[in-house]
């Protein structure tokens, strides 16, 4: 898997968000839409959206360490969102899944590049990122629901969740 810069590694297509982040849009959204049957099981989760559950732990484990989700324990326990829907902006989520956003390589780390200061994209790049980063945060949990009388991707055979 390729890291969140658009790059080619080893003839993979380029990608900007990785399946990390998926993930934990996914279960988050789908948290949103169980928030007042109370917490839900990381099985229950990982089945209903088809995510490897060893790698949805992980995901609900940082994102819980974050503040965004609670981990409950017991017979009744689960995870729960720790905030509003409409508060989780996709971009925040992103950000705390896989770090600061970077679209293009070169703005990792201004060190890493002896043109940076006569780059003549630079100002292009830049504004890519402010661009998807304005249009991301523009997105909130709440602006996502799964198809009419269903909770699962699985109802209706969908491979993802379609935002509204």
């Amino acid at each position: 898997m390729c890291p969140i810069a658009l790059n080619q590694c080893a003839g993979e297509a380029s990608v900007i968000f990785s399946r990390k982040s998926d993930y934990g849009l996914r279960s988050l959204i789908f948290l949103a839409e169980r928030r007042e049957s109370g917490p839900v099981t990381l099985s229950e989760i990982a089945e209903r959206l088809m995510i490897p559950k060893a790698f949805l732990s992980k995901i609900l484990q940082q994102l819980a360490k974050k503040g965004v989700v609670r981990s409950l324990k017991g017979p009744s326990g689960g995870f729960v969102l720790a905030a509003e829907p409409r508060s989780l902006t996709m971009r925040d989520i992103i950000a705390e899944i896989d770090g600061p956003m970077r679209v293009f390589e070169c703005f990792a780390k201004e060190t890493d590049c002896a043109l940076f200061d006569d780059c003549l994209m630079l100002d292009v790049f830049k504004r890519v990122e402010e661009e998807i980063g304005r249009v991301l945060g523009s997105y909130t949990l709440a602006d996502f629901h799964f198809p009419a009388g269903t909770t699962s991707v699985l109802a209706h055979g969908h491979k993802h969740i379609s935002g509204a």
